[in-house]
């Protein structure tokens, strides 16, 4: 009977191990509802609230079009700033190379951009020009104000001039630099017919028949060791059997 009431009171009273759990899980929510407080009162705090984006290392986009994509985000929280979706908003601008976005506390935020350099601008068949970057993607018409671009023309009677398009922009964006400088304009009906034309430094000319855009830097280099060759044309289009004319 006294073990049994020794049992009992053990129950009821409760183990001082047990008793120090509870205190510790009671003092461990206490801490955690205390945290979630303090920090709730932080990001709601008017001071921390977004009120001003800058935009740096804009040449010819505009600073407002870049502004504009943060522009809901006024008045939320700097903590709570998502930056990388905000930086992946930014990069589908045309003419946005890359855009990286900071946190400037208390209340701001700063969208860095790296342009796109423009290349080339292209003829389209209904006489429509574009500007674009060594990736073929239409730039900005005020990216190439001031420019020495590469004329990029579609043949009239191309069947997918839209194919042809894209593959003289990959021709001129995969041609070694040292050839690239001297193509003075590129032409395609299509997409496996790129011709270039060139211009040597003795004055003279040559029209090199580029074809598709593989092989690139073997076609330079079998270009470059016919230069000197009698005749008009270089066709590499077949670079293992080169052709001059």
């Amino acid at each position: 009977m006294v073990q049994a009431a020794g049992r009992f009171r053990e129950l009821v009273v409760g183990r001082p191990w047990r008793r120090r759990r509870r205190a510790l899980l009671a003092g461990a929510a206490l801490t955690v509802l205390l945290l979630v407080a303090a920090l709730t009162t932080v990001i709601f705090l008017p001071a921390l609230q977004l009120r001003e984006v800058t935009v740096a290392g804009t040449g010819y986009l505009q600073q407002e079009e870049i502004q504009d994509v943060a522009a809901p985000r006024l008045g939320d929280s700097v903590l709570l700033l998502p930056t990388g979706a905000l930086a992946e908003q930014v990069e589908q601008i045309p003419g946005v190379e890359s855009a990286e976005v900071e946190r400037v506390w208390p209340d701001g935020a700063r969208i860095s951009v790296t342009e796109a350099a423009p290349v080339a601008v292209l003829t389209r068949t209904d006489g429509t020009t574009a500007v674009i970057d060594a990736h073929g993607e239409e730039l900005p018409a005020a990216a190439g104000e001031g420019q020495s671009l590469t004329p990029l023309a579609v043949e009239s009677g191309a069947e997918d001039p839209e194919s042809a398009a894209t593959a003289m922009s990959e021709v001129l964006a995969t041609v070694p630099s040292p050839l690239r400088g001297a193509i003075t304009q590129v032409t395609a009906s299509s997409a496996s017919d790129v011709t270039l034309e060139l211009a040597l430094e003795d004055g003279g000319a040559k029209t090199v028949v580029w074809g598709d855009a593989h092989d690139a830097e073997l076609k330079a280099e079998v270009v470059q060791a016919l230069l000197g060759r009698p005749g008009d044309v270089i066709d590499v289009s077949s670079p293992v059997a080169p052709v001059t004319r």
